[in-house]
């Protein structure tokens, strides 16, 4: 497990540890499932595109000469 994800979970432990009081081996087990079925659900970062000119041009051609743009 990396470094940041940890941090990540002794912040949420310490968080759950405030607002309960609970058991220190309990708020890190439930701190770590939050975490970690909090990054399973998110999706990784997209890698920004490339902004080629002329493509929403060409796009734009192809859905009139197709008549998808009636359908709209």
């Amino acid at each position: 497990m990396d470094q940041a994800m940890m941090l990540r979970i002794r912040e949420r432990a310490y968080h759950i540890w405030t607002a309960t009081g609970a058991d220190a081996a309990q708020n890190w087990l439930r701190a770590e499932a939050e975490m970690l079925n909090y990054s399973v659900a998110q999706p990784s970062v997209a890698q920004p595109q490339k902004n080629r000119p002329g493509a929403f041009k060409r796009k734009a051609e192809k859905t009139a000469s197709t008549g998808q743009a009636a359908a709209l």
